[in-house]
């Protein structure tokens, strides 16, 4: 259970010196088909700093942040076990959905940002993810793991 320790409770934004500076071109990626089909594949987020595997649930949307239980935010993946807070993960960073048979991720407006690859997403702006992705929410990088 995370209990708040009394400090900050706020994302503080890291220097700009520690974050990719280059921009996501939304218009890069491959058009994505829709379909009816449920798709067989899973999703998992690996966290590479504490080598935590995630499967995620099969949800319309999945919420990545940090819990926040005095303020009712409850991601359905917390980032603070693995230093979520002092890494710079917003309480609401960002979220991954499907679009037919492709997983999409898209930052919500985050403090620090969502990068995928290295390139910083424009948020509200949905990026198809691919097996092998890196995603880097603040300081903390995510392996992204299709099957």
């Amino acid at each position: 259970m995370y209990l708040p320790t009394g400090g900050p409770l706020r994302t503080e934004p890291l220097p700009e010196e520690e974050l990719p500076i280059s921009r996501a071109n939304p218009w890069a990626s491959e058009p994505v088909e829709e379909t009816d089909e449920e798709p067989r594949v899973s999703l998992h987020i690996k966290v590479l700093s504490t080598g935590r595997q995630i499967q995620l649930p099969p949800a319309p949307e999945v919420h990545i942040g940090r819990l926040d239980a005095a303020h009712g935010i409850f991601p359905d993946l917390d980032l603070t076990p693995d230093g979520g807070l002092d890494g710079g993960a917003s309480r609401r960073h960002c979220k991954i959905h499907q679009r037919g048979s492709a997983y999409m991720v898209e930052d919500v407006g985050s403090a620090n940002g969502t990068f995928l690859n290295g390139q910083r997403l424009t948020p509200y702006l949905p990026h198809v993810l691919n097996d092998g992705d890196t995603l880097q929410l603040g300081r903390i990088e995510l392996e992204v793991i299709i099957q």
